[in-house]
């Protein structure tokens, strides 16, 4: 009885494995970007303009599932560099701020998954730590107290105008839209980010901003 039960046993076990192998291949995303932003008002009571360059890069390993549902996580750093300045003359008082950064790292967790749009990827950045995402770097400014970083453009809004882009949280999300034909290998490059406007504001006065930048990724 007992070896019987041995037997059933192994039968039961043979049949489970194969099932419960899963498939896997391994995609390597590089990414790299790089962009101007510049910003501007003009009002009756203040001027002011913020010019950034900024550049990042990173390299994301995806183990997906073969066969299942289009999506990996995986955890891992991104690093950046900028450079930029913002004046900001009030009441005849003029404020000069300069920033930089070089190699500032941050970790990220990175998610690759199957787009809204038709024959899209969405490769998903969200930073880890909750200060957003490429914080650091440094800052001088004269004059009056200046703020810590860059009033729009900041790094930890991922170079994204966090005060224009849609009220959205920009420090907690970074969404890349990219072919799906990436998964077999290859090279597309994209506008990120991509911002350009204008408002004329009763309160504040004119307002614009172009902030183009240019990112390219490659899978193998």
């Amino acid at each position: 009885m007992r070896a019987a039960g041995w037997v059933a046993a192994v039968v039961v076990l043979v049949g489970v494995t194969p099932a419960a192998a899963v498939s896997q291949r391994r995609v390597t995303i590089n990414v790299s970007g790089s962009g101007k932003a510049f910003w501007k008002l003009d009002g009756k009571s203040e001027t002011a303009r913020l010019a950034l360059r900024y550049r990042w890069f990173g390299t994301i390993a995806f183990d997906m599932r073969t066969g299942g549902p289009l999506s990996a996580t995986r955890a891992t750093t991104l690093t950046a560099g900028w450079s930029g300045t913002y004046t900001d003359k009030v009441g005849g008082v003029l404020l000069t701020c300069t920033y930089g950064g070089a190699h500032v790292r941050t970790a990220v967790t990175a998610k690759l998954a199957r787009g809204r749009g038709a024959n899209t990827l969405e490769l998903t950045f969200h930073p880890r730590g909750g200060r957003g995402f490429f914080a650091g770097g440094s800052r001088q400014c004269g004059g009056r107290a200046g703020p810590s970083a860059p009033p729009h453009f900041a790094p930890s809004s991922f170079f994204r105008d966090n005060l224009q882009d849609h009220g959205r949280l920009t420090t907690d999300t970074a969404i890349l839209v990219v072919p799906a034909t990436l998964l077999r290998g290859g090279e597309a490059t994209i506008a990120f980010p991509n911002e350009q406007g204008r408002n004329d504001s009763v309160a504040l006065g004119h307002l614009g901003w172009d902030n183009r930048g240019t990112t390219t990724v490659t899978s193998r």
